[in-house]
């Protein structure tokens, strides 16, 4: 068992006090490099909250709809070739895995703006 509090609560702090604490004291010409990685924090703490359940079902959803084994990595560049090749633009299945990945991934981050355009609930 880990000692408390965890790595999401830790990443929370720090990003609550460069937030709250630093980046009024920021110089201008630094405040975008703090923002950018205070948003690279949020990130982070979205992917730990949501752990690897949207990977291993993207992963399998893949496996299956290419017939094919292989890395993620592989698999999701297979997948990639297919839809440039312009197989996604009758294919309605292609298209949904191309549109979960795309929400997956904006979920993780950007989740205000899919709240803001209707796209997501607010417990999300």
């Amino acid at each position: 068992m880990r000692i408390q509090p965890s790595g999401a609560n830790l990443l929370d702090t720090v990003r609550t006090l460069l937030r709250d604490d630093i980046l009024p004291h920021v110089p201008r010409d630094k405040t975008y490099t703090l923002l950018m990685s205070l948003n690279a924090l949020g990130i982070a703490m979205r992917q730990l909250d949501n752990g690897d359940d949207a990977e291993n079902t993207e992963y399998e959803a893949l496996r299956v709809l290419l017939d094919e084994e292989g890395s993620a990595d592989e698999l999701n560049r297979m997948f990639a070739t297919l839809v440039r090749s312009g197989a996604a633009d009758a294919d309605a299945t292609l298209q949904g895995l191309l549109w979960q990945q795309t929400l997956q991934r904006v979920i993780e981050s950007a989740p205000r703006y899919l709240r803001q355009e209707g796209l997501l609930g607010p417990d999300v």
